[in-house]
């Protein structure tokens, strides 16, 4: 503990007002603030070329279709290798379902006509419509192959692709 901070706890210990709560020399406090500063536009720097190196990968990720991996959830995936075993995966999600459809929504008036009768079993009804659980498998059983994909197009919205890294471990060399 400084000198100064001792000070300042027997002073506090007193009853005493300390004369300055410094527990920084300013050229210390200087030295600090100009380390943060140069960090956070470090960060900036990488954070921007991070997000243009992610947009190169998807655009290469979609050159390379034939060597998607279909996911669990009816997305794709795209993997590729670095020199280092470092592993680059792009994910492409399957559509979303829309979390709800509002009756002024322009696509309300499709959905009734798409689901008909069905109506009623695939969406939750409250001031506008929320599809069920397992909403795309119940559809599908409840209607014409035709309108149970039609009815579904319109109740996704489409989900941007999500880049991931996994990181070999670094070989470090003996001393």
């Amino acid at each position: 503990m400084s000198a100064r901070l001792l000070e300042q706890v027997r002073q506090s210990e007193r009853g005493e007002k300390p004369q300055h709560l410094l527990f920084m020399t300013e050229a210390q406090l200087k030295k600090l603030v100009n380390e943060a500063v140069s960090l956070h536009r470090a960060l900036t720097t990488y954070s921007e070329r991070l997000k243009t190196l992610k947009a190169d990968l998807i655009r290469e990720a979609q050159r390379h279709k034939e060597d998607f991996t279909i996911t669990d959830n009816g997305g794709s995936r795209w993997t590729a290798t670095g020199t280092d075993g470092c592993i680059a995966r792009v994910n492409f999600p399957a559509p979303a379902l829309l979390s709800h459809i509002d009756t002024q929504d322009e696509t309300f008036d499709k959905i009734l006509a798409l689901a008909g009768e069905s109506l009623d079993d695939l969406f939750e009804s409250r001031h506008y419509l929320r599809p069920i659980a397992d909403f795309r498998d119940e559809v599908a059983a409840a209607l014409p192959r035709r309108a149970a994909a039609q009815l579904i197009e319109v109740c996704q919205v489409e989900c941007s692709p999500r880049v991931s890294f996994e990181t070999a471990e670094t070989k470090t060399k003996e001393r």
